[in-house]
């Protein structure tokens, strides 16, 4: 029965996973020129967590001192460490939008031998589940409910964030008819008086 539990949880796990979008990122870079960024849309009260490491392209790997520089949409910072190879960030999002992770070499000679390896993930991905088993003394069966419900969430969430952007767009997009009706009607008013107008013009003339 225990089995079959955990079958079922793990089925359930699956399937909602699939339906949600990619929340691990990997990335592995060269820099090329002094300052490189990478940017990620992130949903709003998200969490986030990831890790990176600098080191030559060539030359067995040596690490390379950095700064690295995290901003919000807003431009605000939440997170910064400088003047080394490793680094480790985690954060809760406070708002929906695109967060940019900025590395900065000492100059371009250094850039253009340095490359990064890192990973970012965000929602239930970023989350330490492991270290929740050990909190609540929970066996595996239970952490991976726990892990489902939690990407149950975050399906409803996305599911909102796509019903909110919706609504945006359709807004928008009433607002850009309308506009476009009122140009139309205003271009035919000045059609007609150009007509209006020619007409006078022509019988005071030839009239």
């Amino acid at each position: 029965m225990q089995l079959h539990g955990a079958f079922t949880a793990l089925t359930l796990l699956l399937a909602a996973t699939v339906m949600l979008p990619h929340a691990v990122q990997a990335y592995e870079f060269d820099m090329v020129f002094q300052t490189k960024c990478i940017m990620e849309d992130v949903g709003e009260h998200e969490e986030v967590q990831g890790n990176y490491y600098a080191y030559q392209r060539e030359g067995a790997g040596q690490a390379v001192p950095i700064d690295a520089r995290f901003e919000d949409p807003q431009g605000v910072l939440v997170f910064e460490k400088q003047g080394s190879a490793t680094g480790e960030f985690s954060f809760i999002s406070n708002g929906e939008g695109e967060y940019k992770l900025c590395f900065t070499a000492k100059d371009y000679h250094t850039a253009q031998g340095t490359r990064i390896k890192m990973k970012w993930s965000t929602g239930v991905e970023a989350h330490d589940w492991q270290a929740v088993a050990k909190k609540d003394n929970l066996n595996v069966i239970q952490v991976e409910m726990r892990r489902l419900e939690q990407v149950v969430q975050t399906i409803h969430l996305e599911l909102q964030n796509i019903r909110r952007k919706e609504e945006r767009m359709r807004d928008i997009n009433e607002s850009t008819n309308n506009r476009v009706a009122w140009f139309n009607v205003i271009v035919a008013l000045i059609c007609i008086a150009l007509a209006a107008w020619q007409l006078w013009y022509l019988n005071k003339v030839y009239g």
